[in-house]
């Protein structure tokens, strides 16, 4: 049914591209829902105020999409789906919610934090080219053919 052997930075970076593409439509749609930036506002911290709001939503919006499509889709976001790729527990079978979860705290490190370029150097310097969050997870990215929605 599948390709075991882990995909490489190539075919992950093609689909992260994607997912950041459809997260951009995200933000942007929330930002324009919520009225875009209010200047008068801007220093302020308060849950009232439209900016704290559409910022809380938007950072809801990507935890909600990176884990949450990758648990109900079997691995896999938009980026993945249409790349043909899929997350994998080590040994091929099904990701567990801890996988899920390890995977999207190791994304805010070595995505967010420090730059999607260090995902990619954990991933050229792993035997099974696992970044961050894979490692935590014990997850690998594989083939699955490209599948539509």
């Amino acid at each position: 049914m599948f390709d075991r052997a882990p995909v490489g930075v190539g075919p992950r970076a093609v689909a992260f591209l994607l997912d950041l593409a459809f997260v951009v439509l995200i933000i942007v749609t929330v930002w324009g829902l919520a009225g875009g930036v209010n200047q008068t506002a801007e220093n302020n911290t308060s849950l009232t105020d439209p900016n704290t709001g559409a910022s809380l939503v938007i950072a809801i919006a990507l935890l909600v999409y990176f884990g949450g499509l990758e648990s109900a889709w079997h691995g896999s976001t938009v980026g993945k789906r249409l790349v043909g790729l899929r997350v994998a527990m080590l040994d091929g079978s099904p990701l567990t919610g801890r996988a899920v979860f390890m995977r999207t705290v190791g994304r805010f490190f070595d995505c967010s934090l420090f730059s999607p370029i260090v995902a990619a150097v954990f991933v050229w310097a792993s035997p099974h080219n696992q970044r961050l969050g894979d490692r935590w997870g014990r997850t690998i990215v594989i083939r699955t053919g490209r599948r539509l929605f």
